[in-house]
């Protein structure tokens, strides 16, 4: 692998194109110092809507949310043509798994991003690079959360309604469930309400595990602002959480004297 510039590719969970996670990864990175490629591969580009009709499901059943092009929709926020729909998670992954090793053996990246914080299968996706998943990233910051302090701090989760139930056991079943107090937010009508109801909490920390939330081109510019004042506390999202996180595994370093007076070093 090359130590200079890095070939990330990432995948995105329905239709392209999906420039927003180009600009996002490949500007912040650039804002850190970093030298990286980007390829993106959506899982289901190449499917039209009737390849993906008999696989289209509720939130009531194990699903990957998408964003697909629908001829005719209006008012999504990544523009007219595109609805958010749900399908099978076990069709989904399959693809997923497709989308890594066509990113590996086809474009030659170095290193893989799921652009989701979803939950898989144990085991059903694999690498032979490096496969990055934001949901782990986001749990292991709550661990750190959790292990930081002598006391319980108080976590708060926006989480969707239809699962809510599912959230709250995955969380508390985490090896350090018992060292915070969890607060569930399900998203009944707004995501604005979900974040008011942590802030009336008053939790210290939040987590919203939706990838790329704000980012889409429709998305009103104050809306995660608008989230994190209703909140009261740092919100924590997979999107910001990655790219740090990636940060820490490209070439070039970061070059630490840039972070300090520019006298400070006397060699």
């Amino acid at each position: 692998m090359s130590q200079a510039k890095r070939h990330i590719g990432i995948i995105t969970t329905g239709h392209g194109p999906r420039d927003e996670y180009l600009h996002y990864h490949g500007l912040f990175l650039k804002a850190l110092g970093a030298d990286v490629t980007i390829t993106l591969r959506h899982i289901y580009d190449g499917l039209t809507l009737a390849d993906l009709d008999p696989h289209e499901v509720d939130k009531s059943t194990p699903n990957l949310g998408a964003h697909v092009h629908v001829p005719g929709a209006k008012g999504n926020h990544m523009g007219d043509g595109w609805e958010h729909r749900f399908y099978d998670l076990e069709f989904a992954t399959g693809l997923v798994q497709q989308a890594i090793e066509r990113l590996e053996t086809e474009d030659g990246v170095d290193m893989v991003l799921l652009a989701c914080a979803a939950e898989f299968p144990e085991g059903a996706l694999t690498a032979r690079t490096m496969l990055i998943h934001p949901r782990e990233i986001m749990f292991a910051l709550a661990q750190t959360i959790a292990e930081g302090s002598s006391r319980k701090p108080k976590v708060g989760v926006i989480v969707d309604a239809e699962h809510a139930d599912h959230d709250r056991a995955d969380w508390l079943s985490r090896p350090f469930a018992e060292q915070i107090e969890l607060v569930v937010s399900p998203i009944t009508s707004t995501w604005l309400e979900a974040a008011q109801a942590l802030g009336a909490a008053e939790v210290e920390y939040a987590f919203f595990f939706g990838y790329g939330v704000g980012l889409a081109p429709y998305d009103a510019r104050d809306e995660i602002p608008a989230l994190e004042r209703a909140i009261g506390a740092p919100l924590i999202l997979p999107h910001r959480a990655t790219v740090l996180h990636l940060r820490n595994l490209l070439m070039p370093a970061l070059n630490d004297l840039d972070f300090l007076p520019a006298d400070w070093n006397r060699t």
